[in-house]
C-alpha cells in the first residue's frame, strides 16, 4: 500500500513537474506583469499614430484649403486690379477729343494741343496712382503722333502693324501677355510687364495698351508666404511666370530667369485642360512630394497657383509625432523600471514563499514563512505560516488518533486470541460431552437389554414358581449388578449436568466478550469517524494552499481512504460478533437445554435406583414368603413397564443431547472461523495502521 501511494505522488510529482515547465516560461508573473505595462503602452502607441495621422490629414485638409483662399484671394485682386486697368483703359478709349484727334479731323492746333496735353498728364497721373500700371500706350495711325505715359520719348502711330500681329483670327484679344512689335517700336523690355491689355478705340483706327507692371504682381506674391521650399506664381496663358519662392538667406531658388517653371510640369498641363477654375492635387515635383493648389482668373486666363511642400503642411503633425514619440519612449522606460522593480520584488517574495512550500511539501512543518514590502504577499505568508500551523495540528492529531488506533488494534488482536482460547475449550468440552453422551446411549442401551431380559425372567417367574429361588439369587446379583450401573448412570449424569453448566457459563463469558468487542468496533468507528472530520480538514487546508498544498491533500486522501477501510473492517467485525452473539446465543439456549434434559436424565436414574431399591426389598419379603412372589412378580411387571419407558426416555434425551453438542459443536467452529476472519481484519488494521504511521512520520512537527 506503502508503494502505490508513494508511486502514484511521484507520477504526480512528474507531471506536475512537466507542466511548470513547459508553461513556466510564458505565463510567469514577470511576463505577465510586463505585459500588463506594455499593453497600455500599445496603446498610447496607437493613439499617438492615430493622433498624428488625424492632424496630419486635418493639418493637411486645412492647409490645403486656407492655401486655396489665399491663392484665390491672390487672383482675386488681381482681378480686381485688372479691372481698375481696363476701367482705366476705357476711359481713353471712348474720349469723343481722342476719337476726333484719332481720326484725324481736330484740326484747331490749340484745341489739339491742350488735348495731347491733357491726356498726357491723364496717362502720366493713372500710372503714378494704380501700381500696377506699368505704362500706357495709344497706339494710333501712321502719320498720327502717339501718345503714351513714358516721357522723353516720341513716336509715330503705327496701328496697323500692330493690329496684325497681335490679331487672331482677325480679332484682337482683350489681354495679353506680350507684344513684341509695340517693344520693338517703344525699346520695351518683357521684364517690365506681365499682362498687357488692349481695346480698340471708339473710332476704330487706335489702340490703347496698358501694361500690368510685373514688379508689382512679383511684390504681391512675394508677400504671400507658402512655407519652406514652397512656391507661388502667377503664369500666363501664354507661359509667361512670375515665380515667389520662400527661400532663407543664401539659399539657391529653383527658379531660373528666362527659363520655365512651372508651364511646361506635367500637372500644370493637366490643369489648364481641366475646366475647374480652382483646385488642389498632390504632385512630384522635382523629386519632393507637393500640393499643388491653382486659380484661375477667368478675365485674363492667367493661373495664379501654389506650390507648398508636404512636409511643411505636416510640420506641427511632425512635431506631436516627435513630442509622441518622446512621450512613449520616456514613459516605456518609467514603466519598464517601474515593472523591473516590482517585477523583482514579487520573484524574490515568490522564490522565498516557493522555497518555504517545497520544505513543506517535504514534511517539514516547522519552517516560518516571511515576505518583504507591505503588499498583499505579507497577507499571503501570514495565510501560509496559519496553514502550515494548522496542518502541524492536523498532522499531529492524526498521529495521535494513529496511535489510539495501533493499540486499539492490539487489544482488538489480544480479545481475538481470547475469543479462540473460549472456542478451543468450548469445543474440547463439547467434545467431551459428546464422548459422554456415546457412554451413556451405550449404557442406556444396555440398559434396556438388560431390562428386557428382566422382563422375561419375570414373566418365567410368573410361569414357572417353581425355579423362584434360583432365580431370586440371579435375580439379586442382577440387581446388583443394575444398581452399580445406575450409581454409574447417575454420576455420568451428574458429570453431564457440571459440564453442561460449565458449558452454558462460558458461552456467556464468550457473550460478555462480544459485547467488549463490540465495544473496541464502536471505539474504531468514533476514530473513523474522527480521521474522516481531520482527512476534510486536511483537504480544505491544502485546498487553500493551492499547488503547494497538493501533495498534503494526496495524504488527507489516502487518510480519508484508510479511515473509510477501517470504518468497513469495524462494520465487519461488528457483523461477525452479532453472528457470532447470535450463535452464541443459540448455544446457550441449546445447553440450558442440555442442561434440563441432564436434570430430566438425573431424576430418571434416581427413579431407576428407587426402582432397584425396591425389587431388593422385594427380593427380601420373596426370601420371606413365597406367598407374595405373584403379587410381587405382578408389581415387578407393572414397575418394568415403567423402567422400560423411563429407559427408553433416558436414551431419547441422551440422543438429544448428543445432538444438541453437535449443533454446539458446529457453532463452535464457526466461532473459530469468525475468530479467525477478526484475526485476519485485525492483521489488516494493523497493516494500514503501519502504513499510516510511515505517511505521518514524513511530517516534521517539532
Amino acid at each position: 500500500m506503502k508503494l502505490k501511494f508513494s508511486g502514484m505522488r511521484a507520477e504526480k510529482t512528474v507531471k506536475k513537474s512537466k507542466t511548470i515547465s513547459r508553461y513556466k516560461s510564458i505565463f510567469s508573473i514577470r511576463n505577465k506583469i510586463l505585459v500588463c505595462f506594455l499593453v497600455p503602452l500599445c496603446f498610447m502607441i496607437i493613439i499617438g499614430i492615430s493622433a498624428y495621422i488625424k492632424a496630419e490629414s486635418g493639418m493637411s485638409q486645412k492647409y490645403q484649403e486656407s492655401t486655396l483662399q489665399t491663392v484665390k484671394m491672390a487672383t482675386e485682386y488681381i482681378d480686381m486690379s485688372c479691372e481698375f486697368i481696363e476701367a482705366e483703359g476705357m476711359k481713353y478709349a471712348f474720349d469723343e477729343d481722342l476719337n476726333k484727334y484719332f481720326k484725324g479731323i481736330l484740326n484747331d492746333p490749340i484745341a489739339k494741343r491742350d488735348m495731347t496735353s491733357r491726356v498726357q498728364s491723364d496717362l502720366l497721373s493713372s500710372q503714378t496712382v494704380n501700381p500696377f500700371i506699368n505704362y500706357i500706350h495709344i497706339i494710333t495711325e501712321e502719320g498720327i503722333p502717339m501718345l503714351f505715359s513714358k516721357t522723353g520719348y516720341a513716336a509715330d502711330g503705327f496701328f496697323n502693324e500692330y493690329k496684325e500681329s497681335v490679331s487672331v483670327d482677325g480679332k484682337m484679344e482683350k489681354w495679353i501677355d506680350h507684344h513684341d512689335v509695340l517693344d520693338a517700336q517703344m525699346e520695351l523690355s518683357k521684364d517690365e510687364y506681365i499682362l498687357s491689355y488692349e481695346i480698340l478705340a471708339e473710332s476704330g483706327n487706335a489702340c490703347i495698351v496698358v501694361d500690368m507692371k510685373r514688379s508689382a504682381i512679383q511684390d504681391f506674391l512675394q508677400n504671400l508666404d507658402m512655407g519652406k521650399d514652397g512656391l507661388i506664381a502667377l503664369v500666363t496663358k501664354e507661359g509667361r511666370e512670375i515665380v515667389c519662392e520662400s527661400l532663407e538667406e543664401g539659399e539657391n531658388g529653383i527658379y531660373i530667369e528666362g527659363e520655365t517653371t512651372l508651364y511646361n510640369q506635367p500637372f500644370f498641363t493637366e490643369v489648364i485642360s481641366d475646366e475647374s477654375l480652382e483646385g488642389t492635387q498632390e504632385v512630384e515635383f522635382l523629386g519632393e512630394e507637393y500640393f499643388f493648389i491653382y486659380s484661375k482668373s477667368e478675365e485674363t486666363g492667367a493661373m495664379v497657383c501654389a506650390l507648398v511642400l508636404s512636409d511643411t503642411v505636416t510640420a506641427q503633425a511632425q512635431e506631436i509625432k516627435s513630442l509622441t514619440t518622446a512621450f512613449v519612449i520616456l514613459a516605456s522606460i518609467i514603466v519598464l523600471c517601474i515593472g523591473f522593480v516590482i517585477v523583482i520584488g514579487i520573484q524574490s517574495n515568490m522564490k522565498n514563499i516557493s522555497q518555504k512550500f517545497g520544505e513543506v511539501a517535504g514534511g517539514d512543518l516547522t519552517v516560518q514563512i516571511f515576505a518583504k514590502g507591505h503588499d498583499e504577499f505579507v497577507n499571503l505568508a501570514d495565510s501560509a505560516s496559519h496553514m502550515i500551523h494548522n496542518t502541524k495540528k492536523l498532522v499531529s492529531k492524526v498521529g495521535n488518533a494513529t496511535n489510539q488506533l495501533e493499540e486499539s488494534s492490539v487489544e482488538i488482536a489480544s480479545v481475538s486470541d481470547v475469543v479462540n482460547n473460549y472456542s478451543t475449550h468450548i469445543m474440547q468440552a463439547i467434545d467431551e460431552i459428546s464422548v459422554g453422551m456415546g457412554k451413556q446411549a451405550e449404557e442406556a442401551e444396555e440398559c434396556v437389554t438388560r431390562m428386557c431380559a428382566l422382563s422375561e425372567e419375570v414373566h418365567e417367574v410368573s410361569m414357572i414358581t417353581e425355579r423362584v429361588g434360583g432365580l431370586v439369587e440371579n435375580t439379586e446379583k442382577m440387581i446388583s449388578q443394575g444398581m452399580t450401573l445406575v450409581h454409574l448412570l447417575k454420576e455420568r449424569a451428574e458429570e453431564t449436568t457440571n459440564i453442561t453448566s460449565t458449558v452454558g457459563n462460558r458461552i456467556e463469558q464468550l457473550q460478555g466478550e462480544s459485547a467488549t468487542i463490540n465495544g473496541f468496533v464502536d471505539i474504531i468507528r468514533s476514530i473513523s469517524s474522527q480521521t474522516n472530520l481531520l482527512s476534510l480538514n486536511a483537504s480544505i487546508e491544502a485546498a487553500r494552499a493551492g499547488v503547494a498544498g497538493r501533495g498534503f491533500a494526496v495524504v488527507a486522501e489516502e487518510i480519508s481512504k484508510l479511515a473509510d477501510e477501517s470504518a468497513k473492517a469495524a462494520d465487519s467485525i461488528k457483523k461477525q460478533v452479532e453472528l457470532i452473539g447470535e450463535q452464541t446465543q443459540t448455544s446457550v439456549d441449546s445447553a440450558l437445554q442440555a442442561e434440563k434434559m441432564v436434570a430430566l436424565q438425573t431424576e430418571v436414574v434416581g427413579q431407576v435406583i428407587s426402582v432397584f431399591d425396591d425389587i431388593s426389598n422385594s427380593m427380601k419379603e420373596l426370601l420371606d414368603g413365597l406367598k407374595a412372589i405373584i403379587a410381587s412378580t405382578q408389581k415387578a411387571a407393572i414397575e418394568k413397564d415403567s423402567t422400560l419407558a423411563a429407559v427408553e426416555n433416558i436414551s431419547s434425551i441422551i440422543e438429544e443431547a448428543a445432538a444438541g453438542s453437535e449443533v454446539v459443536h458446529g457453532v463452535a467452529e464457526e466461532l473459530v472461523c469468525n475468530v479467525e476472519k477478526l484475526n485476519h481484519t485485525s492483521d489488516m488494521l494493523s497493516a494500514n495502521m503501519q502504513t499510516l504511521k510511515a505517511e505521518i512520520d514524513l511530517f516534521k512537527t517539532e
